[in-house]
């Protein structure tokens, strides 16, 4: 259904309104209650305050306060909604440090898992949409409701909309990536995990830093913060992002270097504000507009070139496109581009009236993509894409906090999110263009053709949560945690043309001149600068529309629960068994009608064991922590490609999403150490296995028959792990640090149909397209200080060139689209703090 931008903004104000109020009732509390709880104020310790900004600093250098140059420093995370330690935190959980995004480069919110093991964030359109992966568990649905299962928030807020989740990374203090279910206190469709941003906040003293750099590809690049006091009581943060960067591949019908060119622009400013002594609030307001173009894709052989097989020769698709030399030259015959603007705004509120803390947390987000794209990525008319996507989402959070060193202590909240998504999306063929079938067969013709689909949704979740301590000693606790979840989605979807192509486009085989009939019409456009548009549009029989208007509730209760235990001040040992919900959903990538299901795919469930310890050595020169899991997946929603469906006697070939069943286990190790005051390692190893326990995916639709069952998840390799090292020199003018790091993937799938591996079947060749073989990517980088404010790096990423895919899937025109990853890339940056 379609949702009034009045009706959206009555929600956001009535969100907003009971936030303010609450802070007002906060701020105007009777005189008695301020005096009742004035005592134990004045008892309460830093690390008893939990997300309270200042104290929170306070608390992180309590806990940093023993580091030393020669030990490995102590991190700390807030993934419990407490400072800690993140040795004490009994779960899988990595960190990567602000400034270890910057000496790295990283600039794109979905680069941060090169450091995780067991993780992956393919860009595969580009900066727009990462793939998230954690432990096998993501989504390689297109659709653009699609809910992640791995759950992405900044500062606290989660961020629902894929493109929400593609933002730069820069002033971060931290990102902390947690696997595995987080069924309790993040809750949110956190199957796969959770991974939390946390920017850099407000100082009451004066500061900041700029970085600026030039690289390759005619890219330039700039960041920055500026912080200091307003009053004596608030203090502001201003903070930056400004990437250019130009294309990464040669477009051979226009001659420029067209494809992947990202032209980024972020702002966030931050206001904290001390009310009183135990009252602290923190309004944000951030923006971001992203204006580039489609990352290439390049064709390849459906099937082997061998007449038994296709019939006739194959040297590419059935349009005679032959492959271009990829990655470097694509092809496309539409000026694509790809626009996105997004704002948004948070208000937190953290109140301490003695030993408990009270945190409100509101939110509001809205933005917009509108994109353009080849279709088939080459110099013929055979198909192109539009597509303009809306969503605006408003969350709300109410958290009690209680003390840490409490024998028995706990967290309990609310949560509250909602979203008005909207997508208007079109695929075309502008003209009817004659050419002999597969290169050199019998004339053909691809006739022109028009669909548009319109999808709207109004989503609702409602969540209440606890989670609990209980320390039967010094050192054995079990911690238990519940969330019951509701969540309700409104859509309706509109096809024109619901029939879909295979069975309204005019036969291949039809002379344009021969008369249209009505069941397959003559498609006419009357305006090919705005094609996209249903009015652009004339048919000579009208096409039959579907609209469906489907409405489901979903609720859960998930869980988990994790005895531990203190070996020593440096050894923990832990368990957890937990319950992760992701919510169900409807397919808006839909593009006929008896490709939606209205009845919904049902919602998934994973079921985690795992087990771990977290362990210091060598007077904390060296950590080492190790984690091994299973997981019991019900119902997984999967994206199946080329499933079968007949409409009107004719077979269409069209995505479907499935729920499946499947396991997936492993073992992870991270390592730091620091041998030396001026060398430091790190290595982050995961070994993954992975298989569907059932058949699901359609074979033959007159058979009914399903295959599937031992098939691997999708985006799986066995292996993947990251290693690094760093090494100090001091000179007469500052440090020189040498840094690189290496990573490797086994094989991985792409899809879940065709992983066949025995040479001598039939989809043997089809199954080798769709997989990536093992490959290893290596960054290296130099950078001189001068000084103490003043630092210059030279950097090269992706060292060896490496050519390696990222995506690939079949299209209807006898092909496979690949896309690969970034090629080298190597620049200079300049930073200053001041």
């Amino acid at each position: 259904m379609t949702t009034s931008p009045n009706v959206v903004q009555a929600s956001a104000r009535r969100t907003l309104w009971l936030a303010s109020a609450a802070t007002l009732s906060l701020i105007t509390a009777p005189a008695f209650t301020q005096k009742a709880f004035t005592q134990d104020l004045l008892l309460a310790s830093a690390d008893d305050v939990a997300q309270s900004v200042t104290r929170e600093a306070q608390a992180e250098k309590d806990l940093k306060k023993d580091d030393r140059e020669d030990r490995i420093e102590t991190i700390v995370v807030t993934a419990n909604k407490r400072s800690e330690s993140v040795q004490k935190v009994p779960t899988a959980i990595s960190v990567v440090g602000g400034a270890q995004l910057e000496r790295n480069e990283i600039r794109s919110a979905g680069d941060v898992v090169r450091f995780i093991p067991n993780a992956s964030a393919a860009q595969t359109e580009s900066r727009n949409r990462p793939r998230w992966f954690i432990r096998g568990v993501g989504s390689n649905d297109p659709g653009a409701n699609v809910v992640n299962p791995v759950g992405v928030y900044i500062d606290e807020v989660y961020l629902n909309a894929p493109w929400f989740q593609a933002f730069p990374a820069f002033d971060l203090d931290r990102v902390e990536v947690l696997r595995g279910p987080q069924g309790t206190l993040w809750g949110k469709n956190t199957v796969g995990g959770a991974i939390h941003y946390i920017s850099r906040k407000p100082q009451f003293e004066t500061g900041g830093y700029a970085r600026v750099g030039v690289g390759n590809l005619d890219a330039y690049n700039a960041q920055g913060a500026v912080t200091g006091p307003v009053s004596e009581n608030i203090a502001a943060r201003l903070s930056f992002s400004l990437e250019n960067r130009g294309g990464v591949a040669t477009n051979n019908v226009t001659g420029e270097d067209d494809f992947g060119k990202v032209k980024d622009a972020a702002l966030r400013f931050q206001l904290l504000g001390k009310v009183s002594d135990n009252i602290e609030v923190l309004a944000s307001v951030r923006a971001r507009n992203s204006d580039g173009t489609p990352i290439a894709r390049y064709i390849e052989p459906a099937f082997p070139d061998n007449a038994t097989f296709k019939g006739a020769s194959a040297p590419a698709d059935d349009y005679g496109n032959t492959p271009t030399n990829a990655p470097d030259v694509g092809s496309s015959n539409v000026d694509g581009s790809s626009r996105t603007d997004q704002k948004g705004a948070t208000f937190t509120v953290n109140w301490t009236p003695g030993d408990y803390t009270f945190t409100s947390i509101t939110a509001y987000d809205d933005g917009q993509q509108v994109s353009k794209s080849d279709g088939d990525f080459t110099a013929f008319e055979g198909s192109r894409s539009y597509a303009d996507i809306q969503s605006t989402q408003v969350t709300q959070e109410f958290r009690i906090t209680s003390p840490r060193d409490d024998r028995f202590n706990w967290i309990a909240g609310f949560h509250y999110f909602y979203e008005d998504f909207s997508s208007n999306s079109s695929t075309a063929t502008l003209q009817t263009t004659a050419y002999l079938d597969r290169g050199t067969g019998a004339q053909r013709w691809r006739h022109t053709y028009f669909q548009n689909v319109k999808y709207d949704q109004e989503a609702k979740s409602y969540a209440l949560f606890g989670s609990g301590t209980y320390n039967f000693t010094g050192k054995f606790s079990i911690t238990g945690g519940l969330r019951y979840t509701t969540e309700q989605r409104d859509a309706k979807i509109d096809i024109l043309n619901g029939l879909g192509e295979a069975s309204t486009r005019r036969l291949n085989t039809v002379d344009p001149a021969t008369a249209a009939t009505t069941a397959k019409p003559l498609i006419t456009f009357i305006n090919t600068g705005q094609w996209w548009l249903r009015s652009a549009v004339t048919s000579s029989a009208p096409y039959q529309p579907y609209v469906s208007e489907p409405s489901k509730t979903w609720n859960r209760w998930t869980w988990d629960i994790t005895p531990q235990y203190k070996v020593s001040d440096d050894i923990l040992l832990y368990a957890k068994h937990a319950r992760g919900f992701r919510s169900g959903t409807f397919q808006a990538s839909a593009t006929q009608s008896n490709q939606f299901d209205p009845s919904g795919i049902e919602p998934e469930d994973l079921y985690s064991y795992e087990g771990g310890v977290k362990s210091q050595w060598w007077d904390k020169r060296v950590r080492v922590n190790l984690s091994a899991f299973y997981y019991d997946y019900k119902k997984a929603q999967v994206l199946v490609q080329g499933v079968p469906i007949v409409t009107g006697g004719t077979t269409a070939f069209a995505a479907r999403l499935i729920n499946a069943q499947g396991w997936s286990k492993g073992i992870e190790l991270d390592i730091s150490a620091k041998p030396t005051p001026n060398l430091r390692l790190d290595a982050a190893l995961g070994t993954l296995d992975t298989e569907y326990t059932q058949d699901f995916i359609p074979n033959n639709p007159n058979t009914g028959l399903l295959f599937g069952k031992g098939n691997e998840f999708t985006r799986a390799p066995k292996f993947s792990g990251t290693v690094g090292a760093e090494y100090r020199i001091a000179t007469s003018f500052g440090d020189v640090t040498l840094a690189t790091d290496w990573s490797y993937r086994t094989s991985q799938w792409f899809t879940v149909n065709a992983q066949e591996s025995d040479p001598t079947k039939l989809d043997y060749l089809v199954s080798q397209y769709q997989k990536q073989k093992g490959y290893a990517l290596g960054n290296a980088r130099v950078t001189a200080a001068i000084g103490d404010d003043l630092e210059v790096s030279a950097y090269v990423s992706n060292l060896t060139d490496e050519t390696y895919k990222i995506l690939t899937f079949g299209t209807q025109q006898g092909a496979r689209l690949t896309t690969y990853g970034d090629p080298r890339t190597y620049g200079v940056t300049v930073s200053a703090k001041f």
